[in-house]
């Protein structure tokens, strides 16, 4: 079992692929996290998506099962929720069709998440 998702993030023509086994319950929230600790490397894509997927990883990195990297394969891991692609091109996010800018969805998830008790 687990809670699988892939967290898609686009640059050029190359997409890079975080695999999650269990990050898919709260997956929009961690993303929004994430982004919102790379905001202030907006435009300069190598630090930012370099502080996405640390954050979204966390202190699990020397685990050997968890998380999964595809580059150019965004077939590669099983999906158990919709899909959702960061353009670090555009600054935009696909949700599951429904493109927003980063800071929009930011600001819905982390303002959904305080709003519901849990802690941003």
């Amino acid at each position: 079992m687990g809670a699988r998702t892939n967290f898609h993030f686009k640059t050029n023509e190359d997409t890079l692929t975080l695999y999650s086994h269990w990050g898919g319950d709260s997956r929009k929230e961690d993303l929004a996290r994430a982004m919102k600790a790379a905001l202030p490397r907006k435009g300069d894509d190598s630090y930012a998506l370099r502080i996405m997927v640390s954050q979204l990883i966390g202190d699990t990195w020397d685990e050997q099962t968890g998380y999964g990297l595809f580059v150019n394969n965004p077939d590669g891991a099983e999906e158990s929720y919709g899909y959702l692609e960061i353009n670090l091109d555009t600054w935009t996010v696909n949700d599951d069709g429904h493109i927003v800018t980063i800071e929009q969805f930011i600001e819905y998830h982390l303002t959904s998440v305080t709003a519901t008790g849990i802690i941003e």
